[in-house]
């Protein structure tokens, strides 16, 4: 779209560290944005004095692990930012630009005006594209910061609207004829791994990331019934003020927008059902928003400090590889992480479904980010063989079937956290450095057995690591239903008692025979391996706060 410079629109720009971008891969460029179209971003405020600590290190985990409660954060926040948040204000005021939002606690301005006011202010190049599923608005190139805001900018999302990755449809397998006796519920696949479920969970919360989807409420119940489960508290919040900027043929999903049959509506269905059969009478939240990546950072933000909720656990099946986030948006998403693990929740994030090299075929291997983020547990996937008595695991291996199958590797963003180092991690398969790997640990995700849940009124069979996020963390909340104190980032105390898990040893997430192989111990595989749950949850009702 055109950046001709509106009159009163000047000053000096500074460059935005980290937020060039490029065209999206796979995508048709089909037009430029409506300049009257309206824009909604969030601007991300930091401090202007850099961390101190390089993320992930013992330092900066130190540091992060002081006890704060949400109330004095947000009192601190009010101390530490509002200059920030107001020399925002004031611009937005000069140039005619609406403020939506100011939230102090959670770092961000929303601000709303034309794409045309918007680009000529941060020097936003926005164009339509179209990759066969979605037609999105996305944005290339850096973007540039008025001098008077720009210490205090960390990120400024909401320009680029390229969709989170999201599993094919087509993975979906209805369980009819022959074939209805397959899958096993999550219950069953609960047992496997020894996790308890007979404990009173009824104090602790659970949070999940709904991005651009919904559930049908009589799924969820009959599925529970089916199981033989009481059914939890179910809370329903959307946490993203719906986005106008979007095309009008393709608008931001409303709260539980059932589209009966899209990616989006299996993984919720996927998630909600193997959570709420884990922990009946607690209370599940489930975040809705719209599939981009300003609203990922921004609904796991919104669930960390939901007051009202408190959700100790978060569960996020959503992301996509670490190239296609900019610096400046995985640094968004850095802070956000950083302040779970301040308020001791604990965030799971899906490692990705298509083995080491993402999906993609540039000749590379990729890691999914968040997974990657020294602050998240990244969750892979394994392949369970059941044993002659069809209730055990006779063996188990790395999760790989076709071109479907467990991500896995070494990140190309940041570097050995803390609790890696004393690991002997693989080289990269891309420069044969070695930096953070992931994941950290893994479950039952493939086809077969696979999870049997109810979908349209229908017995179906789902697999993916994105089932592997929702069983670890109801895992971690009936272990912290054994706490006074929600036990928070797991990390280090997991790295440190490899006793707990039980290690995958077979297999690999190689394609085209680039990618990792599993064996002893930690591997970029499974990680750490799959839980010994009953062992878990004891030792967890023990272990300190992190």
């Amino acid at each position: 779209m055109s950046r001709t410079k509106r009159p009163g629109i000047t000053g000096q720009k500074i460059p935005l560290a980290g937020s060039n971008r490029v065209e999206p891969e796979g995508a048709v460029y089909v037009g430029d944005v409506d300049p009257e179209q309206p824009i909604l971003i969030t601007v991300y405020l930091k401090r202007r004095s850099p961390d101190k600590f390089q993320p992930g290190s013992a330092g900066d985990l130190a540091r992060l692990a002081q006890p704060i409660t949400r109330h004095a954060l947000a009192a601190q926040r009010r101390r530490t930012h509002a200059h920030a948040a107001s020399r925002i204000e004031t611009l937005a005021k000069k140039f005619g630009v609406t403020v939506r939002d100011i939230d102090l606690v959670q770092r961000t301005v929303m601000l709303q005006a034309s794409a045309r006011l918007m680009s000529e202010i941060f020097g936003a190049t926005l164009r339509i594209y179209d990759d066969g599923k979605h037609r999105f608005r996305a944005r290339v190139g850096q973007l540039t910061v008025p001098k008077e805001i720009a210490p205090w900018t960390r990120a400024i999302l909401g320009f680029d609207q390229r969709p989170m990755e999201t599993r094919p449809v087509g993975r979906l397998r209805a369980l009819v004829g022959d074939a209805a006796s397959g899958g096993l519920w999550p219950t069953e696949i609960a047992a496997l791994y020894g996790i308890p479920l007979n404990h009173d969970v009824s104090k602790v919360c659970v949070g999940i990331i709904a991005l651009g989807g919904g559930y049908l409420d009589t799924d969820l119940k009959e599925a529970l019934r089916r199981m033989g489960r009481e059914a939890p508290v179910i809370v329903d919040k959307s946490v993203v003020t719906a986005d106008p900027s979007l095309p009008p043929d393709d608008p931001p999903a409303p709260v539980n927008d059932f589209g009966g049959g899209t990616a989006a509506d299996q993984e919720i269905a996927l998630d909600l059902q193997i959570i709420a059969s884990l922990l009946p009478k607690a209370r599940v939240v489930v975040y809705f928003a719209g599939n981009s990546t300003q609203n990922l950072v921004g609904a796991i933000n919104k669930a960390i400090f939901d007051d009202a909720n408190r959700p100790q656990v978060l569960s996020v099946s959503w992301g996509s590889a670490e190239k296609f986030w900019s610096e400046s948006a995985r640094d968004a998403m850095q802070g956000v992480l950083a302040d779970a693990k301040r308020l001791r929740v604990t965030v799971l994030f899906a490692a990705g479904d298509e083995l080491a090299t993402g999906g993609l075929s540039d000749g590379r291997v990729h890691v999914w980010f968040p997974a990657s983020s020294p602050y998240a547990l990244g969750c892979g996937g394994t392949l369970p063989t059941l044993g002659a008595d069809g209730a055990s695991v006779g063996s188990e291996t790395v999760w790989k079937e076709g071109l479907s199958g467990t991500g896995g590797g070494i990140s190309d963003c940041f570097p050995v956290p803390d609790y890696q180092l004393n690991l002997a991690l693989p080289h990269s398969v891309n420069d044969g450095a070695v930096r953070r790997g992931v994941p950290d640990i893994a479950a039952a995700a493939a086809s077969s057995p696979g999870y049997r849940i109810i979908f349209n009124g229908a017995e179906v069979v789902k697999d993916g690591t994105s089932a592997a996020a929702p069983l670890w963390a109801g895992l971690i909340a009936i272990a912290n239903a054994q706490r006074d104190t929600p036990v928070g980032f797991l990390n280090s105390a997991l790295y440190a008692n490899p006793s707990w898990f039980r290690a995958i040893t077979t297999g690999d997430n190689r394609v085209g025979g680039k990618g990792y192989d599993a064996g002893p111990g930690w591997n970029a595989c499974t990680g750490l391996g799959v839980p010994k749950g009953a062992d878990i949850v004891a030792a967890l009702a023990a272990v300190p706060v992190a």
